[in-house]
């Protein structure tokens, strides 16, 4: 298997382990002990347990959870990947009670590949988007 096709095939397991799944335990495959994570909000390191706990939190939210991505690219040690985020609101969500509502926003992530594991994340979504769509404007 090439670099690339290994590069692409870590950043799926990490969308079909971590997205799509939710499976907790198997993240230990596919992320580093402690990542630097970017988002709009800001940037730092971040243990995986935090992690783990932030996804435990989406998944519970939004337990039918799906990325469909619809590309891949890789560039050095780099994959990007950007696709369509679907769920229902169930749980609590930034204050917000759940509504039932579907959602579907597109989101674009990066990640950086270090000795077989993603060590370094970026990520960009549709968060505005996502809370019209269960009724809160946060320009009201």
């Amino acid at each position: 298997m090439s670099v690339d096709d290994e590069h692409k095939a870590i950043a799926k397991r990490y969308v079909d382990v971590v997205w799509n799944d939710g499976d907790i335990d198997a993240m230990d495959d596919v992320l580093t002990d402690q990542q630097v994570y970017h988002d709009p909000t800001g940037s730092g390191e971040e243990p995986l347990s935090e992690f783990k706990s932030f996804i435990s939190n989406y998944h519970e939210t939004f337990p039918d959870l799906h990325f469909e991505v619809e590309h891949y690219m890789r560039d050095g040690d780099y994959v990007a990947f950007w696709g369509r985020i679907t769920g229902t609101h169930e749980g609590p969500f930034m204050g917000i009670e759940p509504t039932g509502e579907s959602v579907e926003i597109m989101g674009i992530h990066v990640v950086r590949i270090a000795d077989g594991k993603i060590a370094e994340r970026w990520a960009n979504v549709d968060l505005f988007g996502l809370l019209q769509q269960i009724g809160h404007d946060p320009l009201a």
